[in-house]
């Protein structure tokens, strides 16, 4: 399912378009720059850092732009060149979505880890079946005190 035009353009519109770059022609806008990983969790936090990516708004919005391309393209073979642009670069958007996203929570969960002195496997228990923010969550993790060897989770 692709996202609302509106919705996506309204997003898109808080990034820096990017420059041509013949190594990532595919990325029309910059992501975000995240904070030095010094910074305290819930700088990151606050800051960002640790939002969904981008990519998967800018890989829908190539649809929309391929569909803006195509609206005066009278000939087949000019159309299926346009496509095949299009669709490389949502690939490759949807490619780098799935490695920024696995990576942010990977880079959260050991930022987690490391502040609050707690059990990974514990860690995980609680953010499947936490229901609010980020910044909620690192509330609430701040505030109890969790013994990991009550839920029988091993510390490393």
């Amino acid at each position: 399912m692709i996202l609302d035009r509106q919705f996506l353009e309204s997003e898109l519109s808080k990034l820096w378009p990017n420059k041509y770059n013949c190594f990532q022609y595919w990325r029309r806008y910059i992501s975000r720059t995240p904070l030095s990983k010094k910074t305290p969790l819930y700088e990151k936090i606050v800051h960002g850092d640790y939002d969904p990516s981008t990519y998967l708004y800018q890989a829908d919005h190539e649809m929309h732009l391929l569909s803006d391309k195509l609206q005066n393209v009278k000939h087949p073979d000019d159309a299926h060149d346009i496509t095949g642009l299009f669709m490389e670069r949502r690939r490759r958007l949807l490619i780098d979505y799935e490695k920024e996203e696995a990576n942010i929570m990977r880079e959260l969960k050991s930022d987690f880890v490391k502040t609050f002195k707690i059990d990974r496997k514990l860690l995980e228990t609680i953010m499947e079946t936490f229901d609010g923010t980020l910044v909620e969550l690192y509330n609430h993790i701040k505030n109890k005190d969790y013994d990991s060897s009550r839920l029988n989770c091993q510390v490393h």
